[in-house]
């Protein structure tokens, strides 16, 4: 996936560098994307965020600890494809596989965090 292309649109708020910057960043989360869960998280938390906005990154962590700790996940909010392939990929998770979900998700809600906190500075004109 090409980020920088995907970003381009934030180049008159972040400038430049700063959607280069946050392209890296991305790439660097999601750019070794091996396991089918890994696209799975991914899938869940730009469908939590493209319908609630930022909250949404919350509502995926719910969602993504209640089914590493094997609890029923609050998906009523997910688009059924979505949910129904994270539940699928989740179900059989081994306890050290688990840590790696939480690990990946962390790395993923970090970069959302800075490229947030970056369109917020741009669009501000950094303040």
């Amino acid at each position: 996936m090409d980020w920088n292309e995907m970003l381009k649109g934030m180049v008159p708020a972040l400038g430049e560098m700063g959607v280069k910057a946050l392209a890296d960043k991305l790439n660097d989360v999601a750019g070794g994307l091996s396991e089918p869960w890994q696209q799975s998280v991914l899938a869940l938390v730009a469908d939590a965020v493209e319908k609630n906005g930022v909250t949404g990154i919350q509502l995926a962590y719910d969602a993504i600890e209640a089914l590493v700790n094997d609890e029923p996940p609050k998906l009523d909010w997910a688009d059924l494809e979505v949910a129904s392939d994270i539940l699928a990929k989740m179900q059989n998770k081994e306890a050290d596989e688990k840590d790696a979900v939480m690990d990946f998700f962390a790395k993923l809600s970090e970069s959302l965090g800075a490229i947030l906190g970056g369109l917020i500075k741009g669009l501000t004109g950094g303040l």
